[in-house]
């Protein structure tokens, strides 16, 4: 599913380079769920970002579904995010003027996927994270829990094959993180992957693999 090699991610020039992400080497199998874990600064937020497709390495090869990212262009990035990948946030990234049902669909009507099958899409996922009865209700009605809810039924709007989800518990109590961990686990498996970066060993521990980064490297992978 996801191919690494050699990547590497460098910010700022001379003396004020920072080497966010050295020389990583990795691959993660269809239908699994990996933590990446570390201290705050090791790298994992920005290596989620570049097996996102939202930045590009400095140095490496990165193939996502069978696609090498280097090899598009800034639309075939866009639209391959907005196909093949599903972004779930610390901060659940809503937009606040719109009702959760609207958030929902919102990828496939940006995609000029709005219609029947849409609108029962977006219904059908609102009822299976919980949440169908407040699909009228604006983020500011609704807990952070039931936020996250409405952005992991937006991640899997478009179907995508990969998950990326950075710190999607961080943000919210622990028996509501627990809650909201059991429904990105539910998502994945049937060749959809979900690649999550958290600091919480607990979380980690639940994961088919797990890759421990340090100083931009990749200090450990078990499975």
């Amino acid at each position: 599913m996801i191919r690494l090699e050699d990547v590497s991610r460098s910010y700022g020039e001379g003396d004020n380079v920072v080497h966010a992400v050295q020389e990583v080497t990795a691959d993660i199998e269809s239908g699994s769920y990996t933590a990446i874990i570390g201290a705050s600064g090791s790298g994992k937020s920005t290596l989620l970002n570049l097996i996102g497709a939202l930045d590009r390495p400095t140095r490496g090869k990165i193939e996502v579904a069978e696609r090498d990212l280097g090899k598009m262009n800034d639309r075939e990035r866009t639209l391959f995010r907005r196909t093949k990948i599903g972004f779930v946030f610390q901060f659940f990234n809503l937009l606040p003027t719109l009702s959760a049902y609207e958030n929902v669909v919102l990828p496939a009507e940006l995609a000029g996927r709005a219609g029947k099958d849409t609108r029962a899409r977006g219904d059908e996922l609102l009822d299976r994270v919980g949440l169908g009865k407040r699909r009228a209700h604006r983020p500011n009605q609704l807990s952070g829990g039931e936020m996250q809810r409405v952005a992991i039924a937006r991640a899997l709007m478009m179907d995508p094959p990969l998950i990326v989800a950075d710190e999607p518990t961080g943000n919210l109590d622990s028996k509501t993180g627990q809650s909201i961990l059991q429904l990105l686990r539910e998502s994945v498996g049937n060749d959809r992957t979900m690649v999550l970066v958290t600091h919480d060993p607990k979380i980690a521990a639940q994961a088919d693999a797990v890759i421990t980064m340090k100083d931009g490297r990749i200090l450990e992978e078990a499975s």
